[in-house]
């Protein structure tokens, strides 16, 4: 079955507005595409709990020198329009009568 990998991608920055110890250390976004929301209300629809995959890398902006951590994420949708991969076939009876029949 093939699957199809909808990726996007965004940031988390030192928080700015951090005052006491129960705000967030980093705060940044990553915008979901239409295909993103497409595939997760899919997995929903299935019965499924929708996921998205993140990643980060630790990167510093060219143009400030701030540090920040560089965010990805991606869902991936399997191919609804191949057919599932058939079900083993059932092991063979054995000819071979069983002590406790």
């Amino acid at each position: 079955m093939s699957k199809k990998y909808h990726k996007s991608e965004g940031g988390l920055f030192p928080n700015g507005y951090k005052t006491s110890d129960k705000h967030p250390d980093h705060n940044g976004k990553v915008e979901i595409t239409d295909d993103m929301l497409r595939t997760l209300m899919a997995q929903r629809k299935a019965g499924q709990t929708p996921v998205i995959k993140l990643a980060g890398w630790n990167r510093t902006a060219k143009n400030t020198g701030q540090a920040y951590m560089y965010v990805s994420a991606e869902t991936v949708e399997e191919d609804a329009n191949e057919a599932p991969a058939p079900a083993p076939a059932p092991a063979p009876e054995s000819a071979v009568p069983v002590p406790w029949e």
